[in-house]
Order: C-alpha cells, then sequence, then structure tokens
C-alpha cells in the first residue's frame, strides 16, 4: 500500500486550540489522495493525551504501541 508518514506537526502555543493542526491535517489529506498514495502514517508519543485526541478525532487509528521499561535508574 502507497502511504506517507508525518514526520513533525507542530502549533506554536499561542496559536494551539484554534483548528490548525486539524486543518492542516486535512489539507495534508487531500495532497496525499492527490499523490495517489492510500494512507498516512504518524506516530504520537504516549505522553500527549492532545494529540492522541486530535487525530483520533480525524480517524487514525493506533496500529502499534511501543513499550520500554527505564533500567539503572537512579
Amino acid at each position: 500500500m502507497p502511504s506517507d508518514f508525518i514526520y513533525y506537526l507542530e502549533i506554536e502555543e499561542p496559536f494551539r486550540r484554534q483548528g490548525l493542526a486539524s486543518q492542516a491535517s486535512l489539507a495534508l489529506e487531500e495532497k496525499t489522495k492527490e499523490l495517489g498514495l492510500a494512507a498516512l502514517f504518524l506516530h504520537v508519543f504516549a505522553h500527549n493525551p492532545p494529540a492522541q485526541a486530535l487525530y483520533s478525532k480525524l480517524g487514525y487509528k493506533v496500529t502499534s504501541l511501543n513499550m520500554m521499561k527505564r533500567l539503572n535508574e537512579e
């Protein structure tokens, strides 16, 4: 399946919660379709619930889950 990956999307603090990330994501979806690609992938950190909620609202689904255990913490 030909696809694309969103490596980084950040909205500066004063401009957050205005729908800009949604607008940017939807515009990227349209461009991706124009290019004939079938899917968009991205990584959302577990410590970023607002981003998780945004992408869930836009229809993104969890496709993998990374886990980690810190060793030798002092």
